[in-house]
């Protein structure tokens, strides 16, 4: 079976853009670009699997998912191709043009929990759409090639992130309180390093914290303040599995004031202590090399 892998560099900018159809086969060019952020998208009529953060995720037949370059992912073998469109800040960067999609905080930035988004059959051919017009791209070579590709791009993303917006349509469309979960979700992400409370983020929004949160919870969302914590625990997590960091390194670089405040904050979201789930990761990747 042929699928189809294109790429495109600017060695003067360093611009980078990658589409495939298989990303597993094509690991080489996915991954090539550490700072990159990835659309998934499972074209397929059964369900996708891999590794991100060492969580293994589901991917529906039908749906899609987004990863930043925090994000560690790791593809598994032996299943149906799914397509990956990869880009870098340089190509296109989506906090300076965040006015132009608004797509932080609900597909990329500040999303605190793994989403995965489905398509309906309009909105998958909506989507398909766009990916036989980069296809039609990928044939020119004039000058403004790279332009007509982020243009694209920047198509794309909007139309997933309607599709994202409509998990938080519990809210009836409101779309002023699904601007408010957006920065929210944004301003989190930027900034749970040194701000921890829901008044901090409250105060930023021009909102009150019992505004904020009675929004969250008419959404049917996770508290703000459960968010914040999600937030840096996914943090600590990446640095207890990726990095050669100790506990109290992490602690510090997570901006407690005390290790015990991380642990007992981290204990009480995983149900273990941060040592406790490095080396319950550490046996289970051993335990899956085995197999």
């Amino acid at each position: 079976m042929q699928w189809e892998s294109y790429l495109f560099q600017d060695e003067k900018t360093g611009a980078f853009f990658h589409y495939t159809e298989n990303a597993f086969f094509d690991q080489s060019h996915v991954f090539s670009e550490p700072s990159a952020n990835h659309i998934l998208w499972n074209q397929g009529s059964t369900e996708l699997k891999f590794y991100c953060d060492a969580n293994l995720i589901y991917l529906p037949p039908h749906s899609f998912t987004t990863t930043t370059s925090f994000h560690f992912v790791r593809l598994i073998p032996n299943q149906e191709p799914f397509t990956c469109i990869s880009f870098n800040r340089e190509f296109y960067c989506l906090r300076d043009h965040d006015h132009e999609i608004s797509c932080n905080g609900i597909l990329f930035y500040g999303a605190q929990t793994f989403a995965i988004h489905n398509l309906d059959p309009v909105e998958r051919e909506s989507a398909h759409q766009i990916f036989q017009l980069f296809k039609v791209e990928f044939e020119k070579k004039d000058p403004v090639h790279g332009e007509m590709l982020v243009s694209l791009l920047k198509v794309l993303i909007i139309i997933l992130t309607r599709i994202g917006k409509k998990q938080v349509r519990a809210i009836d469309g409101n779309s002023q309180e699904i601007e408010l979960i957006r920065r929210f979700n944004l301003l989190v992400d930027l900034n749970f390093r040194q701000q921890k409370q829901i008044n901090d983020y409250a105060f930023e929004l021009g909102v009150s914290a019992k505004k904020l949160s009675s929004t969250f919870k008419k959404a049917k969302l996770d508290p703000p303040l459960t968010r914040i914590h999600q937030r840096i625990i996914l943090e600590a997590k990446r640095l207890l599995l990726f990095s050669l960091k100790s506990v109290t390194e992490i602690s510090d670089e997570l901006g407690f004031e005390d290790m015990s405040q991380f642990s007992k904050l981290f204990k009480k979201i995983t149900n273990e202590s941060p040592s406790q789930f490095k080396t319950g990761i550490s046996e289970r990747q051993s335990q899956e090399q085995q197999n």
